[in-house]
């Protein structure tokens, strides 16, 4: 699967740029900012953003998660809020609604779809 470029508001790409900065383990949201297209103007509403609620299917198991995409200090995978600095959180950022992506699991290569973006990002 050809990988297109993902879309970043400067807002959230000025955040995360500075989020890898301070924090170990950032390796792959650093090479996700690296090719983002950065949006000055409005961001598409169908696409992740930092504070995005969104649904997307496991292709693999079939199963469907709702999730908000929220900073570190925000995440409570009880409450359904995601890091953007857990591996899936960093493959979702900057996708949209009816984009595929692969995802790397420990049993092996699944593929999520994004069925919905519900953006409450600034």
């Amino acid at each position: 699967m050809k990988k297109k470029h993902i879309i970043v508001s400067q807002h959230d790409y000025d955040i995360l740029k500075t989020l890898c900065y301070q924090t170990a383990g950032t390796d792959k949201l650093k090479e996700e900012l690296n090719k983002a297209v950065i949006r000055k103007t409005k961001v598409p509403e169908d696409v992740v953003q930092v504070n995005s609620t969104l649904e997307f299917k496991d292709e693999r198991s079939g199963a469907v998660r709702q999730v908000q995409l929220v900073l570190p200090a925000a995440s409570n995978i009880q409450q359904g809020k995601l890091s953007i600095l857990s591996p899936i959180g960093t493959a979702l950022l900057g996708y949209s609604t009816g984009d595929t992506i692969d995802w790397e699991v420990p049993a092996g290569k699944t593929q999520l779809h994004i069925l919905r973006v519900m953006n409450t990002a600034v």
